[in-house]
């Protein structure tokens, strides 16, 4: 989701869906504390928002590879190309590049303590 969405915001073409919206109080508050609440966020399953599962671990693990050279090779293009141009976050609103790009590191923060919240009740 986030990939796709910095790749429209750093396009040029007339048909990008790109929006002029500011965020949300939601993203202001998100992008105040640099990460989203400790809090469990649930949102609805959909192809959108919920990836089927990995038929076995080696795809996944190929997958994260592709995200992790995909992500290397956007990142330059944040700089070189600065974007006002914004796609709309469910939650948090009118989202540019730049922004997209940090809530990467954002997400797998959570799914990290989400990691850490399963570890702790498995170990009780």
């Amino acid at each position: 989701m986030q990939l796709g969405n910095i790749e429209q915001c750093l396009s040029e073409a007339d048909d990008s869906p790109v929006h002029s919206m500011g965020k949300t109080d939601a993203g202001i508050a998100v992008f105040a504390e640099g990460s989203f609440p400790p809090d469990p966020v649930r949102v609805p399953p959909s192809p959108q928002y919920t990836p089927a599962q990995p038929h076995d671990k080696m795809l996944l693990i190929e997958e994260l590879h592709e995200m992790i050279r995909q992500i290397r090779d956007i990142e330059p293009l944040l700089k070189q190309r600065p974007s006002r141009r914004t796609v709309a976050h469910p939650r948090f609103g009118g989202l540019n590049a730049e922004e997209w790009f940090l809530l990467i590191d954002m997400h797998y923060r959570h799914h990290l303590l989400q990691l850490d919240r399963l570890k702790a009740f498995l170990v009780m």
